[in-house]
């Protein structure tokens, strides 16, 4: 999109002052043989010149078109993904406190599903997109998404950090038990710092799921401006319906 946009910016700057140039020969150059060779070149800048834009301009449009279609796609991907980590994740929630051992709970499902997040945006060619207009709405829709993708980096840094703080906690339970079952009783400091290591966990799988639950409110704000400005036939509240259905199906399966 870059080049075109340059191009066409270039070849509408000539075809200004080639046109220019070639009234003010004809208007008031004399008509002799070197005038009239100056005139045609001058004409033949300002008509390849009107070709090389329109070519610029439909290609820019074309590309424009293409990554709009590719954000479009992904932008569904990641909103689905986003409900359906947000979904886990409060489940998960709600069993931290009551299991004993936390690799059965699917803290490793909501760390893949993490890494999803930045794949989706990655593949939007958010750093693709130039607008013609960059104060406009859908210019600012690009931005917020790109700004979007350190929300998803962090998501991801967490969700994985805590993946690996509960392996550390199901390792050292197993050795805890392992050792029980040859009869050796349990040091006391290091089922304190089992309890220690769960809360900390409990809390931090919290406030993961609360800043998933805002951040995705917010994402669905750049999503309804971004159906708004590019006027797809269908609204984003008709799509989000639809949406939420393969949520509903996706967290049943």
């Amino acid at each position: 999109m870059k080049i075109n946009k340059n191009t066409a910016w270039v070849c509408a700057i000539s075809i200004m002052i080639s046109g220019i140039i070639v009234i003010f020969l004809g208007c008031f150059a004399p008509q002799t043989a070197g005038y009239n060779t100056i005139q045609n070149i001058v004409l033949g800048i300002f008509s390849s010149s009107i070709v090389s834009f329109i070519i610029s301009f439909v290609g820019y449009f074309h590309e424009r078109s293409s990554i709009i279609e590719k954000t479009e796609n992904n932008i569904k991907s990641l909103y689905i993904n986003m409900c359906v980590l947000s979904k886990i994740t409060g489940d998960t929630l709600q069993q931290i406190h009551t299991a004993s051992d936390l690799s059965i709970l699917p803290f490793g499902n909501i760390s893949g599903l993490s890494k999803l997040n930045v794949d989706f945006l990655n593949n939007m060619d958010l750093g693709l997109f130039q607008p013609i207009c960059k104060k406009g709405q859908l210019s600012k829709v690009y931005s917020d998404l790109i700004e979007f993708q350190q929300i998803t980096y962090n998501i991801k840094n967490i969700s994985m950090n805590l993946h690996a703080q509960t392996l550390e906690y199901s390792n050292q339970y197993l050795k805890m038990r392992n050792e029980e079952m040859l009869g050796i009783q349990a040091n006391s400091l290091n089922i304190q710092n089992l309890d220690v290591l769960k809360n900390l966990i409990n809390i931090r799988t919290e406030k993961l799921h609360e800043y998933i639950i805002g951040k995705s409110l917010e994402f669905e704000k750049i999503i309804k401006i971004f159906y708004k400005q590019t006027e797809k036939k269908q609204s984003w509240e008709n799509i989000k319906t639809n949406l939420l259905m393969q949520i509903e199906e996706i967290v049943k399966g």
